[in-house]
């Protein structure tokens, strides 16, 4: 599904979430531009960053996607292929900025992964940095039993999306179902499923603050309006701050 990613996701606003990302990083007087972007898809947050002059490291699980990154963003960012649970095999050294976007971080399915992604962040980041990241799948938030239905058109290729939602416990489960028409090719694709770790926001800053962060804050849906916002289809912003080496 790589080739028709953006397609789908056409409607995202890549270039609002980063102009508030560089809104946020000002507030707090976060002056660097060395960025790593922790699951960084197909390079639209990436390209976004980098007309905005910062460098930027990009990884991701899908060598498919990647290759897609690669050809959008020629200049200023490298891209590489690795698991968020495991940085330091792919990653080195600390950045002004660490983040984690469209709800990447909703892949760890348990408290356990979600603290080994975490304390990644913690380690690559400098200690007057920052990590943000974002997510609209909570407990609350989830909708179980959902259906939705989604169609892309830009004129060439013409697709339809089906969606349905289950809750396992702690896990919720998103099944795709496509239907893509790619000029005389017609492509059909059956369970698509992606598992979602759901957590309240509470655990989310709780396990912020066991890694090591002695700042954390929550903003609602890519505004300065503090708190999380659990509404089906919004966003939590989360942030930490204050690296205090040593600690844990």
């Amino acid at each position: 599904m790589a080739r028709y990613y953006d397609r789908i996701y056409w409607s995202k606003d890549y270039d609002g979430e980063v102009a508030f990302l560089v809104a946020l990083f000002r507030r707090y007087g976060v002056a660097g531009r060395r960025l790593l972007e922790i699951g960084c898809g197909t390079g639209n947050h990436t390209r976004a960053f980098v007309a905005r002059g910062f460098q930027v490291t990009a990884l991701d699980l899908s060598e498919d996607v990647l290759r897609i990154a690669r050809r959008k963003v020629r200049h200023g960012a490298r891209f590489v292929q690795g698991d968020m649970r495991d940085l330091d095999a792919k990653i080195e050294g600390r950045y002004d900025v660490v983040v984690c976007l469209f709800s990447t971080i909703s892949y760890n399915l348990t408290r356990s992964d979600l603290k080994k992604t975490l304390r990644g962040f913690y380690d690559h980041v400098k200690d007057d940095g920052m990590v943000v990241f974002d997510t609209h799948f909570t407990k609350k938030g989830f909708l179980d039993g959902y259906r939705g239905e989604d169609i892309f058109d830009d004129g060439k290729i013409i697709g339809a999306r089906l969606s349905t939602s289950k809750r396992r416990g702690d896990v919720g489960e998103i099944s795709f179902t496509y239907l893509i028409k790619d000029g005389r090719k017609v492509i059909t694709l059956r369970n698509d499923v992606h598992r979602l770790g759901l957590f309240v926001p509470e655990e989310f800053l709780e396990t912020m603050r066991d890694v090591g962060f002695e700042k954390t804050e929550v903003y609602s849906d890519w505004t300065f309006r503090k708190g999380s916002n659990t509404a089906p289809f919004k966003d939590s912003v989360f942030v930490g701050r204050g690296i205090a080496r040593g600690m844990r």
